[in-house]
């Protein structure tokens, strides 16, 4: 919990986590903003309470589905606002789309919906939300040369070895990602490249840019500060600064 948000969090195990990151409710204390890291992956955001913007934008009810992350968002919520969702793996929200799976159909979503209205808490939106998870996965082999792909640039395996590694040609690869996720292979690697730049910074206080931007392999500080603001929409040095007054600014990231 900070200042002005609880957020509470779940992490699925076994076979549900091969499509499910995380399942999350937060409520607000008061009024403020919370900034989303990026991650490369997509989600559905149910509005119960209050008033809930992303990047400036209202968030519809009865939910939102959340598109690919490639840079940083911001959440903006007023005081009592309670909000909860689900965070896909990367490839996996086409993937249910695509199959018409019941987790994400109109009328599953809005009965929900409604459920969270009765009971915004953690433990009632995991009920909620068990009928549709234990139902019999559809795996649709078309996305797992994908998934293969980006759990190897998500391990920072250099894109080119990651290639190397799969079955299809590099074009073909470069065309499925594309497809399913809506960015690019390369894209993707800078997601992660940064995401693994963002931790170091959080786990390594003292640490040197220049020392994190050859460790996270970066060309060399220059890049590294350029390629972070462009994903994070914040510098490293102001990033650092917020993690050492998170005590007290009401303004913070969610790491994840």
């Amino acid at each position: 919990m900070n200042n002005h948000l609880t957020l509470e969090l779940m992490t699925p195990q076994g076979d549900i986590a091969e499509i499910i990151q995380a399942i999350w409710c937060a409520s607000a204390h008061s009024e403020g903003d919370q900034w989303l890291a990026c991650d490369g992956a997509t989600g559905v955001i149910f509005p119960v309470a209050g008033e809930l913007f992303l990047d400036d934008q209202p968030v519809a009810l009865p939910y939102a589905f959340q598109q690919t992350s490639t840079h940083a968002s911001k959440l903006s919520f007023s005081k009592e606002a309670r909000f909860c969702g689900i965070r896909f793996n990367p490839t996996i929200l086409p993937q249910l789309h695509a199959t018409t799976h019941s987790l994400v159909n109109v009328e599953s979503l809005n009965t929900i919906a409604t459920g969270l209205k009765k009971d915004p808490s953690l433990s009632a939106f995991v009920a909620l939300l068990s009928e549709y998870l234990t139902l019999p996965k559809v795996i649709n082999r078309g996305t797992e040369h994908s998934k293969h792909l980006i759990r190897n640039l998500i391990n920072l395996t250099p894109l080119e070895t990651a290639y190397q590694r799969a079955p299809l040609s590099q074009r073909q690869l470069e065309r499925q990602v594309k497809n399913q996720c809506g960015v690019t292979p390369k894209y993707f690697e800078r997601i992660y490249r940064v995401k693994m730049a963002k931790q170091a910074i959080k786990d390594h206080p003292s640490m040197s840019f220049a020392d994190i931007a050859q460790a996270c392999g970066f060309t060399d500080q220059p890049h590294f500060i350029k390629e972070f603001k462009a994903i994070m929409h914040i510098t490293p040095a102001k990033y650092r600064k917020l993690l050492s007054d998170s005590q007290s600014k009401q303004t913070k990231l969610i790491l994840r």
